[in-house]
């Protein structure tokens, strides 16, 4: 079993919905047995789905309350990185910001080294592993922690996020519903985004274009509440 081939295979199946044994062996020069393994491994994770002779993505992975991160991670990557590329323009040196749990704030970490004496607070588990990978100061929210979301939540992260008066909040959420509202499957992350929304001067939604006119169990704001929306 490999995790790196896995969210390989899982990049596929997002932009391809299915594919066969054969065709995933060659695209990832392995052996098909290897494959095989990989997609029962998957398969057990309730990402994907097998089939004869290949497997399609488990699409009621992408509807349920708990979105796994490595699902999430590959859904319009380059998009993100675009958005990533405007949202630092905002941010300055020495500035305190809050990140959210999303994939979006995961792809603008990278460009968070360009600036000087930053302090990020987060409540993201892979968050907090990136910024210590580049070096940037970084306090974690603590919290319960959402297994398939990576996300730090509860009482614990929310006041911790009071504690602190941030220039700039970064954030994310599923969907922006067609009368203005921002929206979500999870309660608890959009509490903590609450919190960070009314603790920093800015606040930002960064959104990818296919989440426009979506509308999610959970609203979190209007988007009239927040100072932006930074998109592709």
């Amino acid at each position: 079993m490999s995790i790196d081939r896995e969210k390989q295979i899982l990049e596929i199946l997002l932009k391809e919905k299915e594919s066969s044994v054969k065709q995933l062996a060659k695209i990832l020069f392995v052996s098909e047995p290897s494959v095989r393994r990989d997609l029962q491994s998957l398969e057990k994770q309730n990402l994907i789905k097998r089939i004869h002779g290949g497997a399609v993505l488990e699409e009621t992975a992408l509807s349920k309350n708990k979105i796994p991160f490595l699902i999430r991670e590959y859904e319009q990557s380059s998009a993100k990185t675009m958005i990533a590329k405007k949202a630092i323009d905002l941010i300055c040196d020495n500035d305190i910001v809050f990140l959210d749990a999303s994939t979006s704030c995961y792809y603008l970490i990278p460009f968070l080294a360009s600036k000087r004496n930053l302090t990020v607070i987060t409540n993201g588990v892979k968050a907090l592993i990136k910024l210590a990978e580049y070096g940037i100061n970084t306090i974690s929210t603590g919290g319960a922690l959402l297994n398939s979301c990576l996300a730090l939540v509860g009482e614990e992260a929310y006041k911790t996020i009071e504690t602190y008066n941030a220039d700039i909040a970064l954030f994310s959420c599923r969907g922006v519903s067609n009368d203005g509202y921002l929206t979500d499957f999870s309660l608890e992350e959009n509490n903590a985004r609450k919190k960070m929304i009314q603790h920093a001067r800015k606040s930002y939604l960064l959104c990818t274009s296919e989440k426009i006119g979506k509308s999610y169990f959970h609203n979190l704001c209007h988007k009239d509440d927040i100072t932006g929306i930074i998109h592709e």
